[in-house]
């Protein structure tokens, strides 16, 4: 952000549906471009290795969430353009099936087809050959 903040940097539109709290003025690719529904942001999760105990899960939930709510942190990510959006473990659960099936149809469709020249037989193919 310090490149736009100084002026040697114009963002054009934000990926995000909506707009950036960051960059109130600037439009979202929706609305510069007539792209409905266009929403493709970055984001960044904490996962536990499988069967940890539920409660150590909810007690690592809590302390993040009571982390990502205080006023420091919160300033600290939005000078970097970021928000946090601090969830329950159900929350994000549903959150991840979500993002997985937005992406799905653009893997299986794009990723799959065009970039490994004859289809992924399956996702394990992806994860094989690519480095």
């Amino acid at each position: 952000m310090p490149q736009v903040i100084a002026g040697k940097l114009k963002i054009l539109a934000v990926s995000s549906a909506k707009r950036s709290p960051a960059v109130p003025d600037v439009p979202t690719v929706a609305e510069a471009t007539g792209l409905k529904g266009f929403d493709v942001t970055l984001w960044a999760g904490i996962f536990a290795p499988r069967n940890t105990p539920a409660a150590v899960v909810m007690r690592l939930n809590q302390e993040i969430n009571s982390v990502l709510n205080q006023p420091d942190v919160r300033d600290s990510l939005a000078r970097s353009g970021a928000e946090a959006n601090p969830m329950s473990t159900v929350e994000f659960a549903a959150f991840m099936k979500s993002e997985t099936s937005k992406y799905e149809t653009l893997i299986k469709d794009e990723f799959c087809s065009r970039l490994l020249y004859g289809g992924c037989g399956g996702y394990g193919a992806a994860v094989i050959l690519v480095p």
